[in-house]
């Protein structure tokens, strides 16, 4: 069984991520991928796009590059939730392979992405908590069909450097944007669009059809 060597704040970050993910859907997956020396999470949101957290691994990482797996969030996050208790480094026991969502089966490419507008987090979270003021009040009753209109076109809604709102707001609900100083930016690759953060990274399908996790409201 593969094990990623994580120091305790990597690890610590790593278990809220997964914390956040799990609380959405106790049932989601996640999707780990290593690569020099670091491991990325990629995981679903209810806002139908893709978050990743890279964090750098510790000694022996060589060994693991090119792991690829996907796992349960829900058992990851107690396996890293555990260990992050304990003092200095710690190994983190990969899980066993479930079948993940449709949404995991395709990612980002890693490059080349051409570069977009930049800013700063404090720039972004007023235009969020707009959106989802107007959406709250707009909203019918949930579970109608034409709350899901209004869902669709709230969040299919240019958000900010091209980016929809849908990114922005997944990007707020997972904390990436919780430093108003930090630095942020956007960026465009054939079918793709993302988000970079200090924190993580958002990304948002350019498709026509793409797979739609949920169009209910997303709690904070």
């Amino acid at each position: 069984m593969a094990a990623l060597p994580l120091a305790k704040g990597e690890a610590t970050y790593l278990a809220a991520f997964l914390s956040r993910v799990a609380g959405w859907d106790e049932r989601a997956a996640v999707r780990l991928q290593v690569r020099r020396g670091h491991v990325g999470c990629y995981a679903p949101s209810p806002l139908d796009v893709l978050a990743l957290v890279v964090v750098p691994l510790g000694a022996g990482a060589d060994a693991l590059d090119g792991l690829d797996a996907t796992v349960s969030a829900g058992r990851l996050r107690d396996i890293v939730g555990d260990v992050s208790q304990l003092s200095g480094a710690v190994e983190i026991a990969v899980p066993d392979a479930i079948t993940g969502s449709p949404s995991l089966a395709v990612l980002p490419p890693v490059g080349p992405w051409s570069p977009g507008e930049r800013g700063v987090a404090g720039d972004l979270v007023p235009k969020v908590d707009a959106a989802v003021a107007a959406f709250r009040a707009s909203v019918p009753a949930s579970g109608s069909f034409h709350a899901e209109l209004v869902a669709e076109a709230a969040w299919d809604a240019p958000g900010w450097g091209g980016v929809p709102m849908r990114a922005l707001h997944a990007a707020k609900l997972l904390g990436f944007l919780a430093h108003a100083g930090a630095r942020v930016e956007t960026g465009n690759a054939p079918g793709w669009k993302r988000l970079m953060t200090p924190g993580g990274q958002v990304f948002a399908r350019n498709a026509t059809t793409p797979v739609r996790l949920s169009v209910v409201p997303v709690r904070e």
